[in-house]
């Protein structure tokens, strides 16, 4: 994704819904890596649901608090280690 697409990410509205390469891009990660947390459990914060065909959602709302939760502590991008 591009500047302008992320710029555009920014003005969702909390309680929408990003798709997983959506969410991975606002929060800095790679899709993949974003998959692998929510598959191991590390994103009880963050509200999601799957689609009927396999899809992951995840409230923007949430990603945007785990990003911001993230940069104020000085960690990198993702959860915090368990």
């Amino acid at each position: 994704m591009d500047e302008q697409e992320i710029s555009f990410l920014e003005e969702t509205h909390p309680d929408m819904y990003f798709s997983n390469g959506e969410a991975a891009a606002v929060i800095g990660v790679c899709p993949s890596t974003l998959r692998a947390w929510a598959r191991d459990g590390r994103l009880a914060d963050v509200k999601s649901f799957r689609s009927k065909y396999g899809w992951r959602y995840f409230r923007a709302g949430d990603v945007f608090a785990l990003r911001d939760g993230r940069k104020a502590a000085g960690r990198a991008p993702g959860p915090a280690p368990e």
